[in-house]
C-alpha cells in the first residue's frame, strides 16, 4: 500500500510524460506560429515596442529577462523565430531531449518577456508546467533518444530473438535511467500540484462570481471581443443560451472535481482518468471558444500527465487480430534486420511477428498477449518469392508483397490506419512499389555501404559499461555517490521552486493561506514570468470596450490603422474585427494608466502608419489620426441589442491636419478622459 501511495504521488509514467512531450511541443509550436505572424509589429525594433522604450520602461521593476532583447531589426528576430523553431522541433521529436527541453523552456520565457503586454495567465501556466517537467525524463518515451537507446541494448540477431517481446520491454526499463533521475520524484508532485492549484484558484475566483453561478459566464465571456475566439464569435449568436449554461455550470463544476481527483490516492485508473477527461474538455472548450493565448492548449496538453500508468497498460494489452500480420524478412540483409528491429520498437500492440526467409517449415503467427505460435505456410508463400521481397501475411492466410506489405506491416502499427490507407491508394502504391524494387535490388550494398555485415548488423567490440545501462547491483560505488548527490540537488531545486511558486500562487489568488516571500522566493517566480494569477473569466463583465484609430490618410479617406478599413465605433461593428489575442491584450493594456509609459512607443509606431498602411502608396499614407477607447454594455443572454454603446473616450490625437510629429494633445492619463 505505501509503494502505492509513495508511486501515486511521486511518479509520472514515461509513457505520460512522452505524450506530454508531443502535445506540449505542438502547443509552443502553434504559438510560435501565431507570434512569427506579427514579428515585426510585436517584436521588433520597427513595432509598438522597441527594445530601448521595453528595456527603459522595465528599469524600476527589474526581473525581466529575454535573449530577444538582444534582436533589433525585422530580419534579426526572424533568424531569431528560425533558432526557436529548431529547439522547439528537437523538443517535439525528443533528440537530447534534456537540452533542448532546457531551451525550448528559455524561449517560452523569451518570447513572454520581450513584450510583458502580450503575456496572460496562458504563458505563466506553460511556463510554470515546461519548468517543473524539466526536472521530470520526458524523452523516455516516444522519443529519438528512447529509440537510440532501446537499439542499442539488445542486439536482435535472428527472428527468434525478435519475436521475444520480454528483451524489449528490459531495454524500455532500463531506458528509463538517465543519468540524475529516479522514477520517484518531488518534481512529479509539482508537476500535478501546479495542475491542482491552477483548478482550485479558477474555482475561488468564479466561486464570488455571480454569473458563475447562474450559468451566464460563458456567455458574458463570449461577448467580450478581446476574449472571444472567431469560432466562440460565430457561436454565440446562434448557439442556444442553454448549452452556454450547461457549459458554465461543467467548467465550474471541473475546477473543483480536478483536484480533488489527482490527490485520491485509490482506484488510480478511475479517478485519475476521470480527472484527465475534465481536464482534456475544460481546456479544449476555453481553447476553441476564447482567444486566452496558451492557457486552454496548455491544459489540454497537461491532461496527458494525469494517464495513469494501469491505463497505458490496458492500451498496450489491446490486440486485434485483423491488423496482425507475420513478416517475412530477408535473414540475409542486414538493413532488413535492421528495420525489423526498428518495427518491433514501434508495435505497442505487439501486433507483428517476424521470421526470416531462410526458414519456410512453417508460419510464425501472433495472438493476443505477444504469444507466438506455428501456423501452416500458406501456399503462395515460395522461396523464390522471399528471395525477392519482403511478404506480409495476415491471419487469414493473404499475403502482401512490394509495397503493399510495407502499407500492411504499417497498418499494424499504432496510428497507422490511415498512413496504410494513403500508400494503397492508385499511383501512390505505383509508386511506392518502384521504390521498393529500387531498394530491394540495392539492399545488400546498402547493408555494407551503412556499416552492415550481409548476414546481419556487425558484431560489436567489447564496450566499456554505460554507468546507467548496469543493474544496481552493479553500478560502480563512486558512480551510486554521483547519482545520490545529483539527484538530491535536484529534489532541493524542486521543492524550493515549487514552495516559490507556491507562495506567488497563495499571493495573487484567493487561497486560504499565505506563505512569506523572501526575495530569492521572488526572483524565483519573476525572471521565468510564472506570475501564477489564475483569474481567467473573472469577472465575466457587463461592459466592455475596444480600441479604435481613427487615421486619415493623404488623400482626406478615413482609415482604421490596425484593420485598414473604415473606422466603425458601433458596438455591433466592433464584433466584425478579429485582431486575436496578441493584439487584443496589447490594446487593451495600452489604454490603462499603469501602462500609460508605453503609450509612446504605440504612438510612433501608428505615425508610422501602423500595421494597415506598410507598403502603400504615397498618397495613401497617412495625415493624422485620433485614437478612441470605445466602451459599450454587454446584455443578458436572451435580451438584444447583445451591445449598447456607453462612451467614446479620446486618448490621444497625433497631426490630424497638421505636420506629422507634432502633437495636439498630450498623452491623456486614462483616469483623465476626454468624453465626446
Amino acid at each position: 500500500m505505501g509503494k502505492k501511495i509513495r508511486d501515486h504521488f511521486l511518479r509520472i509514467d514515461a509513457r505520460s510524460l512522452g505524450l506530454f512531450r508531443i502535445a506540449f511541443a505542438l502547443v509552443l509550436l502553434g504559438d510560435l506560429f501565431r507570434r512569427w505572424a506579427w514579428v515585426r509589429e510585436l517584436y521588433s525594433n520597427e513595432g509598438v515596442l522597441p527594445n530601448h522604450n521595453h528595456l527603459f520602461n522595465l528599469r524600476d521593476t527589474g526581473r525581466v529577462w529575454s535573449f530577444l532583447h538582444a534582436f533589433s531589426s525585422p530580419g534579426e528576430n526572424h533568424f531569431a523565430f528560425v533558432l526557436i523553431l529548431l529547439a522547439y522541433l528537437f523538443f517535439l521529436l525528443g533528440y537530447k531531449t534534456r537540452v533542448f527541453h532546457a531551451l525550448s523552456l528559455l524561449c517560452l520565457v523569451s518570447l513572454g518577456s520581450r513584450n510583458i503586454l502580450l503575456e496572460n495567465a496562458g504563458n505563466y501556466a506553460a511556463v510554470a508546467l515546461l519548468f517543473f517537467t524539466l526536472f521530470l525524463p520526458l524523452g523516455s518515451r516516444f522519443s529519438i533518444d528512447a529509440l537510440i537507446k532501446s537499439m542499442r541494448a539488445p542486439d536482435e540477431k535472428d527472428a527468434a530473438a525478435l519475436n521475444d517481446r520480454t528483451r524489449v520491454t528490459e531495454a524500455e526499463i532500463e531506458a528509463t535511467r538517465t543519468p540524475g533521475w529516479s522514477p520517484v520524484s518531488l518534481a512529479a508532485l509539482a508537476v500535478t500540484l501546479q495542475i491542482a492549484l491552477i483548478f482550485l484558484s479558477s474555482a475561488l475566483w468564479h466561486r464570488g462570481a455571480g454569473p458563475w453561478k447562474d450559468g451566464s459566464a460563458i456567455h458574458y465571456g463570449l461577448w467580450v471581443e478581446r476574449w472571444a475566439s472567431d469560432l466562440g464569435a460565430a457561436a454565440r449568436a446562434s448557439a442556444p443560451a442553454g448549452l452556454f449554461r450547461g457549459l458554465t455550470w461543467l467548467l465550474f463544476a471541473a475546477e473543483w472535481a480536478v483536484p480533488v481527483l489527482v490527490l485520491i490516492p485509490v482506484a488510480r485508473r478511475v479517478t485519475r482518468g476521470i480527472a484527465a477527461g475534465l481536464l482534456a474538455v475544460y481546456g479544449l472548450t476555453i481553447a476553441l471558444l476564447f482567444s486566452l493565448g496558451l492557457y486552454g492548449w496548455t491544459l489540454v496538453a497537461a491532461a496527458a500527465l494525469l494517464i495513469p500508468d494501469e491505463s497505458w497498460d490496458a492500451f498496450a494489452r489491446r490486440f486485434s487480430p485483423s491488423r496482425a500480420r507475420t513478416v517475412i524478412y530477408d535473414a540475409d540483409c542486414g538493413v532488413c534486420l535492421w528495420t525489423a528491429r526498428l518495427l518491433k520498437r514501434l508495435d505497442a500492440h505487439r501486433h507483428l511477428a517476424f521470421q526470416g526467409n531462410d526458414d519456410l517449415e512453417g508460419l510464425w503467427a501472433i495472438e493476443a498477449g505477444g504469444k507466438v505460435v506455428r501456423k501452416e505456410l500458406p501456399a503462395a508463400v515460395a522461396p523464390k518469392l522471399v528471395e525477392r521481397t519482403v511478404v506480409a501475411v495476415d491471419a487469414k492466410g493473404n499475403i502482401a508483397t512490394r509495397g503493399r506489405a510495407v502499407a500492411e506491416i504499417i497498418r499494424a502499427l499504432p496510428l497507422g490506419g490511415l498512413p496504410s490507407a494513403l500508400m494503397r491508394l492508385p499511383g501512390i502504391s505505383a509508386l511506392l512499389d518502384a521504390l521498393y524494387d529500387r531498394f530491394a535490388a540495392r539492399r545488400m550494398k546498402i547493408s555494407v555501404a551503412v556499416g552492415m555485415d550481409a548476414c546481419g548488423l556487425p558484431q560489436r567490440e567489447p564496450a566499456d559499461p554505460i554507468e546507467n545501462e548496469l543493474p544496481a547491483d552493479e553500478v560502480p560505488p563512486a558512480v551510486r555517490l554521483r547519482r545520490l548527490v545529483s539527484g538530491s540537488v535536484r529534489e532541493i531545486g524542486v521543492a524550493f521552486i515549487f514552495l516559490a511558486a507556491l507562495a506567488q500562487t497563495a499571493k495573487e489568488n484567493p487561497l486560504p493561506f499565505s506563505i512569506p516571500q523572501p526575495s530569492p522566493f521572488v526572483a524565483a517566480v519573476t525572471w521565468p514570468r510564472m506570475l501564477s494569477r489564475w483569474d481567467v473569466l473573472v469577472p465575466p463583465p457587463a461592459e466592455d470596450g475596444a480600441f479604435v484609430i481613427d487615421g486619415q490618410n493623404r488623400k482626406g479617406a478615413s482609415i482604421d490603422l490596425l484593420t485598414g478599413k473604415e473606422p466603425v465605433f458601433e458596438p455591433e461593428q466592433i464584433a466584425s474585427r478579429r485582431l486575436g489575442q496578441l493584439w487584443n491584450d496589447y490594446l487593451y493594456r495600452i489604454h490603462l494608466k499603469e501602462w500609460e509609459p508605453y503609450q509612446k512607443a504605440f504612438r510612433d509606431y501608428l505615425a508610422k502608419g501602423g500595421p494597415a498602411l506598410e507598403g502603400r502608396p504615397t498618397e495613401e499614407q497617412l495625415a493624422g489620426f485620433d485614437a478612441y477607447w470605445i466602451k459599450y454594455t454587454i446584455a443578458p443572454p436572451g435580451a438584444a441589442p447583445a451591445r449598447a454603446a456607453v462612451a467614446r473616450d479620446k486618448l490621444f490625437t497625433h497631426s490630424r491636419g497638421g505636420r506629422l510629429g507634432v502633437d495636439r494633445l498630450p498623452v491623456l492619463r486614462p483616469d483623465v478622459r476626454r468624453q465626446e
